[in-house]
């Protein structure tokens, strides 16, 4: 049956990957739902929800809120919460988010509507993130990224000239798409966007820790994507201010050796978000030119990565691969279906909730 997993858990859904960009950032999320996606977001879905916080809120609404479409009760709860977090010392929200669910998709809410309430009625820049439930993680960062940019990024005269010119500055470098599920257990964001700082710019911004980074997007001296989710926002800002980017993973010193061992002759197949799978592959590449070394992934495509729509893709993949040596998620090992090569383990925080290396 298409779209039936009968050994893999449902991977993580857009909902939760705009949360994940907009974790840090000091607004209030609210997600438009009865309670389900906020506790699926914080109980399952957010790594750092057990030693940090964030003020994300479940909009509670009831069916008949919803399909009556009572927006003026949500926002009667979320200046509530508004009142209290400007009562506590040094509170206050640096933004509202609305974050979108099924409900709201099924009966086609007016978010634009929602974000001029929001503007107007507590006088802070509201931002909405039209997630629907249906899509993966990926998108809901993606899409995350893009409504920020929107709000935020401030136009710099004569930035893109200068920059399509080649004329660039001593300013910062962005990071994009770097978020726990789009990483390697082992990374922090932190040593992600220190090791992507050796490679160019003397100071390091990533996109999801601060506002400012969004309002100063456009006078960037350069961006890099570590993952497909940033591309889109990154093409963004070049377009509009003519800010360059790279798409490669800054992989941790000797991690591709460490991580294998002796892959000469081998046939390999790497799983994982595709920037990250294709620089591994690089690397692999470079010290074994005598392997064969495929890649794919079940989330937003890039460059030749194979894109797998199910689980079912995987399960062909495998069989007909004749591969010596999967690198992958731990519990697509159960997906596994008669392979007798060798798994290592590369946690992959979106399939699978796991944060450690096997």
């Amino acid at each position: 049956m298409k779209g039936l997993m009968k050994y893999l858990s449902p991977f993580a859904p857009d909902i939760s990957g705009a949360c994940e960009v907009l974790f840090k950032m000091g607004g209030l999320i609210v997600i438009i739902d009865a309670g389900g996606c906020t506790g699926n977001v914080c109980g399952f879905d957010e790594p750092r929800w057990s030693s940090e916080r964030s003020a994300i809120f479940s909009a509670g609404l009831r069916d008949l809120d919803a399909i009556l479409g009572r927006d003026e009760q949500m926002m009667k709860k979320i200046g509530d919460v508004l009142r209290v977090m400007r009562g506590e010392e040094g509170g206050g929200a640096n933004f509202l988010a609305l974050v979108g669910t099924p409900v709201p998709s099924v009966i086609a809410t007016d978010y634009r509507a929602l974000r001029r309430m929001g503007m107007n009625r507590f006088g802070i820049p509201t931002v909405t993130v039209e997630t629907t439930g249906m899509d993966l993680y990926d998108r809901g960062q993606e899409k995350a990224y893009l409504a920020l940019l929107n709000e935020y990024m401030e136009e710099v005269q004569g930035s893109g000239r200068d920059k399509a010119a080649g004329n660039t500055d001593n300013g910062f470098l962005g990071i994009l798409g770097a978020t726990p599920m789009d990483l390697l257990s082992s990374d922090s964001v932190a040593s992600v966007g220190e090791r992507a700082g050796r490679c160019g710019g003397p100071s390091v911004r990533i996109f999801g820790e601060r506002v400012e980074d969004f309002r100063d997007a456009a006078s960037f001296h350069e961006n890099i994507v570590v993952s497909p989710s940033g591309i889109a926002a990154a093409e963004r800002i070049r377009e509009t201010a003519g800010v360059p980017y790279r798409v490669f993973y800054p992989l941790p010193a000797g991690f591709s050796s460490m991580l294998t061992g002796d892959l000469s002759g081998k046939k390999v197949l790497i799983v994982h978000q595709a920037v990250l799978a294709l620089t591994l592959r690089e690397e692999l590449i470079s010290a074994y030119p005598d392997a064969v070394l495929d890649t794919a992934t079940f989330f937003m495509p890039y460059g030749d990565c194979r894109h797998l729509s199910e689980e079912d893709d995987f399960i062909e993949l495998v069989r007909e691969g004749s591969y010596d040596l999967i690198i992958a998620d731990p519990l697509l090992r159960r997906a596994c279906r008669g392979y007798a090569g060798e798994f290592i383990e590369l946690p992959h925080f979106a399939v699978s909730g796991n944060a450690s290396a096997g």
